[in-house]
């Protein structure tokens, strides 16, 4: 019953995450065309050669899951599935009823200015309450692990080649300086809030887990994290009791995921994270 019901609350946050970042990216980044980046920052671009909006992000989200299947196997579960339609479909549903100008036009000072402000809060408060409740938007989230898993690409030189490939393309497409360097204001501030909501800086996380339920809980983190575990004897100082001490690394997207992972199995368990600064070897800077 609270597994069903954790999962019905997490869709619903999804759901809402998922709206503020289209009201952000509708109502503020398309009138001006502020590309961002990713499947929305393409559409941006395609929709000045007279593509819907929704249309693009459909499509793409689709090819993605379809080739984030078949290149990483059935990892994408049913949330990044759920992200991936309900996106264009939040879209669609604003193209047939609110022009994107219908908050622009209200405004009579500094609208770009206030576009990549407002744009960038909801864009950023969004994402970051999808990523905090283990959901993906799909699209160019997709791409990104593909180049970081299977060519090992650093997490930098795959976002450069992605999402800044295509906020440059948005500069050669509407020949304005400008709006370029509002788009690379708007994708700092998005990404600073982004960390902030979901989970704060971009260092790996190690976990230290206290628990007498070791054996799920190393086979949760090896099947469902797909991480590596320590195990090893600790005492506590207060009752001498012997217990099992079960120590893994893992990346900042995997930190919310690995919380609920842990309380769904062991909700006694003790656990302090703490920040890693750096994370090397099998399974991070190398496969």
């Amino acid at each position: 019953m609270t597994n069903k019901k954790d999962f019905i609350i997490q869709n619903i946050l999804i759901t809402v995450g998922t709206i503020f970042l289209h009201v952000g990216f509708y109502f503020f980044f398309t009138p001006n065309n502020i590309v961002t980046g990713g499947v929305t920052g393409t559409a941006i671009i395609l929709k000045h050669f007279n593509i819907p909006l929704s249309l693009t992000v459909l499509v793409l989200n689709i090819i993605f899951l379809i080739i984030g299947f078949i290149v990483l196997g059935p990892k994408y579960g049913i949330k990044t599935i759920y992200s991936s339609l309900i996106g264009p479909a939040i879209i669609f549903i604003f193209e047939k009823t609110i022009p994107p100008t219908f908050f622009i036009d209200k405004l009579t000072e500094t609208p770009l200015l206030i576009s990549t402000l407002l744009g960038s809060l909801l864009t950023g408060f969004g994402l970051g309450i999808v990523f905090r409740n283990g959901g993906s938007t799909g699209g160019i989230d997709i791409l990104q692990n593909i180049l970081y898993e299977k060519l090992h690409m650093g997490y930098q030189t795959v976002f450069i080649l992605t999402d800044g490939a295509i906020v440059l393309a948005g500069l050669i497409v509407f020949k304005d300086l400008e709006l370029f360097l509002y788009a690379i204001g708007a994708v700092i501030l998005f990404s600073t809030i982004i960390a902030n909501v979901s989970i704060a800086g971009r260092a790996g996380h190690t976990l230290f887990i206290v628990t007498e339920k070791y054996d799920k809980i190393k086979a949760a983190i090896h099947e469902k994290l797909e991480r590596g575990t320590t195990i090893t004897d600790v005492m506590g100082g207060y009752s001498n009791k012997v217990r099992k001490l079960v120590i893994c690394v893992i990346n900042k997207r995997q930190l919310n995921y690995a919380r609920y992972l842990i309380n769904e199995v062991d909700p006694d368990a003790f656990t302090f994270i703490v920040q890693t600064k750096e994370a090397v070897g099998l399974g991070f800077s190398r496969h």
